[in-house]
C-alpha cells in the first residue's frame, strides 16, 4: 500500500519550490476537463440518436426520403450541424492537450500563466501537434513521469520486471493514441477552422441508393488554398459516431492521466511514484493493482480543491453588480489565482 501523505510536508514542498499556483491550477484543470468531456459525450450521443432516428425513418417511410422534401433536408441539416459541433469540441480538447503537454514537458511553472494571446502561439501549437506524431517511446516515458522500477525496493526482481513490462505496454498505447489524435487533427484542422470563422459549409444534402436501399449524406465544406478552391467531404453515419467516440476518449484520457501524473510527481517531490492509471489490457489490471499495493515509498492522494473568493469591499461590490446588470459580464482587474492573496487567506492541504 502506498504511504499516506503528510499535509504539512506537502505544503512545505509546494511553498519552497514555488508550486502552489501550478498545483491549484492542475487540480482545477482536472475538474474542468471532466465537465468538458461530459458535454462532448452528450454531443456525440445526440449525433448518434439523430442518425438512428433517420435510419429508422428511412426504413419505415422510404417514400418520403426524396430531395424535394424540405422537412427531410432540415433533418439532415440538423445531423450535419451536430456533427460539426462534435468535430469542433474534439479539436478544442486536442488543443488543450497540446498546450498542457508542451508546458508540462518544457516549463510547468509557466502553465498557470499560459492564458494570454502571446503565451502560446499558433506556431507552437502546430509544432506540438507534430511532436504528437514524432515523439518516441522514451519521450512518453519521460513526459508522463513513468518511474525507474528498480527504485521500488519493496518489489522482488520479478515484480519489478512485470511492472516495467506493464509500463512499457502503457507507454506504447499512449504513443499510438497520440499518433491517431495527430492524424485526426491534421485531417480535420481545416474543417474546424472554417467552421469557426466562415459559413462555407453546405449541409442537408443527401442521396438515395435505390439498388441497395440506402440513404447517403455528407457535409461539404469549401476551402481556398494557394488561390484554388477545394471541397472537403465529411460523411455522416454511425461509423463516424464510432470514430469520434474513440478519438474523444483517447484525448480525454491522455490529458486526464497527464494531469494526474504531474500532480503525483509534484506531491512525491519529483521522485519516482506509481501511476494511478496505466493503459494496459484488462487481464493485467489485477496484477498491476497487486504490485502497486506493495509499494510504500510514494504517496497517492486524491486531489480536490475548494476556492473561496474574498468578498469585495462595498464600493467595489456596487460597481461590480451594476456592470453585471448592464453588461452581464464584469472584468475584475486582479488574478483570482493570485498566490500572495491566497497565502494571506490561508492554503490548507488536507489529509487523504
Amino acid at each position: 500500500m502506498v504511504s499516506k501523505s503528510d499535509p504539512q510536508k506537502v505544503w512545505n514542498y509546494l511553498h519552497k519550490n514555488n508550486y502552489f499556483d501550478v498545483f491549484i491550477f492542475l487540480i482545477s484543470s482536472a475538474d474542468n476537463l471532466r465537465n468538458r468531456a461530459v458535454l462532448l459525450d452528450k454531443n456525440i450521443k445526440e449525433l448518434e440518436e439523430k442518425i438512428r432516428k433517420m435510419i429508422e425513418k428511412v426504413s419505415k417511410e422510404p417514400e418520403v426520403i426524396v430531395p424535394e422534401n424540405l422537412d427531410i433536408s432540415m433533418m439532415f441539416k440538423d445531423i450535419h450541424y451536430t456533427e460539426l459541433e462534435v468535430i469542433q469540441r474534439i479539436n478544442i480538447l486536442i488543443e488543450l492537450l497540446a498546450v498542457y503537454y508542451r508546458m508540462i514537458r518544457t516549463d510547468i511553472r509557466k502553465l498557470p500563466k499560459c492564458i494570454g494571446r502571446k503565451d502560446f502561439s499558433p506556431k507552437e501549437l502546430y509544432d506540438e501537434f507534430n511532436y504528437f506524431n514524432s515523439q518516441k517511446l522514451t519521450d512518453v516515458w519521460t513526459n508522463f513521469k513513468y518511474p525507474d522500477v528498480t527504485h521500488f525496493t519493496e518489489l522482488s526482481p520479478e515484480e519489478q520486471k512485470t511492472l516495467h513490462r506493464l509500463l512499457t505496454e502503457s507507454a506504447q498505447k499512449i504513443l499510438d493514441a497520440f499518433r491517431k489524435i495527430f492524424r485526426f487533427q491534421r485531417n480535420f484542422r481545416t474543417v474546424y477552422n472554417k467552421y469557426k470563422h466562415t459559413l462555407s459549409e453546405f449541409t442537408g444534402v443527401f442521396g438515395i441508393d435505390k439498388t441497395r436501399k440506402l440513404v447517403l449524406t455528407h457535409i461539404y465544406l469549401r476551402h481556398k488554398e494557394k488561390n484554388k478552391i477545394c471541397t472537403y467531404i465529411i460523411p455522416a453515419s454511425l461509423d463516424e459516431v464510432k470514430y469520434f467516440t474513440e478519438i474523444a476518449a483517447r484525448v480525454y484520457h491522455l490529458l486526464r492521466v497527464l494531469i494526474d501524473n504531474t500532480l503525483l510527481y509534484i506531491v512525491n517531490e519529483e521522485r519516482d511514484f506509481i501511476p494511478r492509471t496505466l493503459f494496459i489490457e484488462k487481464k493485467d489490471e489485477a496484477k498491476f493493482k497487486e504490485i502497486a499495493g506493495k509499494i510504500q515509498s510514494c504517496i497517492m492522494p486524491a486531489f480536490s480543491s475548494k476556492m473561496i473568493v474574498k468578498h469585495p469591499e462595498s464600493k467595489k461590490l456596487d460597481e461590480m453588480n451594476k456592470k453585471l446588470r448592464e453588461d452581464h459580464i464584469y472584468r475584475m482587474d486582479k488574478d483570482i489565482l493570485d498566490i500572495d492573496e491566497l497565502l494571506k487567506e490561508g492554503i490548507i492541504i488536507s489529509k487523504d
